[in-house]
């Protein structure tokens, strides 16, 4: 808590040095900050203090920034960098954070800022996964040991190596194919004999993933195994790179956004301070759609006119019947899309999910429709009137909870993004749950008004 108040202190005294054109000091004040903090300073200036500030900045602080920056905002920085000063700053930046952004930039810029880097052969190499696979999030900085030498020999070389201690999350045995075999802790080369050969001391339970494999995934292995980084391979096995914790943990946290903002027809490049133009443009389809099924809604309603006006108080539970079980299938709904996820639902899954929701929706559904069928004959004094309320509510909640159920599967099945399952199961829920109780409210409408 103090450094967040001590970084907050900073920034208020940097942005007052650059409203006063101090560069000299803004330079040094910035130099003790965190470039996880500097890059919220950077971002929230307008285009031309940022452009000066980022030109009064050593090009290695600079290129800080870049690993810390999130992918909405990373167009921006490469702006005020500006393409001429861009290959200067990634040369000081990990491969795998070169690639990202020259694949930000135009065709023919990308081509330009490859060239002009000094390894532009490993920073191309990784720029041939995709942007959301293992590969294409991977790093080259790892320490791999031949499983012949002795423990004596790879200590040695260790030193000489001196890796930091963010490449040295494990060591990595591989064979002289580079393909990997397994895993060797710290611990267990200070313990061993120096003239064991390593390949007597490997852990050969290691969880590793393909070039190919994607990156949420890649993200569950490391989570469920509890693991600092993931081994990469290509298909013959050969350790390519590793997926360390804090990029996953950037990938866990988008992969979340997305499902979220997907359940409210929300763009994953939107943000609360996007700018109007853009929000109109992310926003409007979908909204627009949502309105259409609502005027879809609006037609069930319309042949029931009659039954309205000779029973009114229908109207009244309209809403209630509609918005609750909305609410339940969308409960259901996100526990599915929520699993589907994590793996943790399959297709087999299907039978037990929909035997579970019928019990549920059973009672639920029981337990709903008594309290609204109680308001119903407090409000009316119309005991028919309860029925058709409790009936409607019962089913509809019944209905909500195995449609809520069959949809992300049917989307996962069909190839679509199960998240996008709300609009459906909203609009399903509020056509049938006003034909139910309208339906019957014209069946019995004898006995209701």
């Amino acid at each position: 808590m103090a450094d967040e108040v001590l970084a907050r202190d900073l920034l208020h005294d940097a942005r007052t040095l650059i409203a006063e054109r101090e560069w000299a000091k803004v330079v040094v004040l910035v130099a003790s900050l965190h470039p996880a903090d500097l890059i919220d300073l950077v971002l929230s200036l307008d285009e031309d203090d940022r452009r000066a500030l980022l030109d009064q900045l050593p090009t290695d602080i600079v290129a800080q920034l870049f690993e810390f920056v999130d992918d909405d905002e990373l167009r921006n920085l490469i702006r005020s960098v500006g393409i001429e000063d861009l290959p200067a700053v990634l040369e000081e930046v990990e491969d795998d954070v070169a690639a990202d952004v020259i694949q930000q930039l135009e065709p023919a810029e990308a081509i330009e800022t490859l060239a002009a880097l000094d390894r532009a052969d490993e920073v191309a190499e990784l720029m041939q996964y995709g942007m959301e696979s293992a590969g294409g999030i991977m790093r080259r900085g790892f320490v791999a040991l031949n499983e012949g030498i002795t423990v004596g020999q790879a200590i040695d070389y260790l030193r000489v190596l001196r890796p930091p201690s963010e490449k040295a999350y494990y060591l990595y045995v591989v064979d002289d194919d580079a393909r990997l075999r397994g895993i060797i802790s710290i611990r267990d080369l200070l313990v061993s004999s120096p003239r064991t050969l390593l390949s007597e001391i490997t852990d050969h339970e290691v969880h590793a993933v393909t070039t190919e494999t994607d990156q949420e995934e890649a993200a569950r292995v490391l989570q469920r195994y509890n693991l600092l980084a993931v081994p990469v391979v290509d298909a013959e096995g050969r350790l390519e790179g590793v997926t360390t914790a804090d990029d996953l943990i950037d990938v866990m946290q988008e992969e979340a956004t997305e499902d979220m903002y997907r359940l409210a027809g929300i763009h994953e490049e939107e943000t609360i301070l996007s700018p109007v133009r853009q929000s109109l443009r992310r926003r409007i389809p979908w909204l627009i759609l949502n309105l259409m099924t609502a005027f879809t809604v609006a037609a069930i309603i319309t042949p029931f006119e009659n039954t309205i006006e000779r029973a009114a108080l229908l109207a009244v539970f309209m809403p209630i019947i509609a918005g609750h079980s909305g609410n339940t299938g969308t409960q259901v709904a996100t526990l599915v899309v929520r699993g589907l996820a994590l793996n943790q639902v399959e297709g087999r899954d299907f039978r037990l999910i929909i035997r579970k929701e019928i019990a549920f929706g059973l009672v639920h559904g029981l337990l709903a429709g008594l309290l609204a069928a109680g308001l119903a004959l407090v409000i009316s004094g119309n005991g028919w009137l309860a029925l058709v309320v409790l009936t409607a509510l019962l089913l509809n909640v019944l209905v909500a909870g195995l449609v809520g159920s069959a949809v992300p599967l049917l989307l996962r099945r069909l190839g679509a993004d199960p998240a996008v399952s709300s609009i459906w199961l909203t609009t399903f829920t509020d056509m049938f749950g006003f034909l139910l109780l309208l339906g019957l409210g014209t069946l019995l409408i004898d006995r209701l008004s």
